[in-house]
């Protein structure tokens, strides 16, 4: 089964985010405030489901 490029480059992006998480934690780096750690990775993971969504729709499109 092959993954469409649509699908993987999403999940890189999120496996790398999960990655950078746990790295960035507030309780290991006292220099990051909570706040700073949610919005953060509220927006990473935004942006990553909308590249998700373009992806998907410019695939769609180039089959026409």
């Amino acid at each position: 089964m092959k993954l469409k490029r649509s699908t993987t480059i999403p999940l890189i992006l999120l496996v790398y985010l999960i990655g950078m998480a746990i790295y960035a934690f507030p309780g290991r780096n006292p220099e990051i405030t909570y706040w700073q750690y949610g919005i953060t990775i509220s927006v990473t993971l935004v942006c990553i489901i909308i590249l998700s969504f373009l992806m998907k729709k410019r695939d769609k499109n180039r089959k026409k």
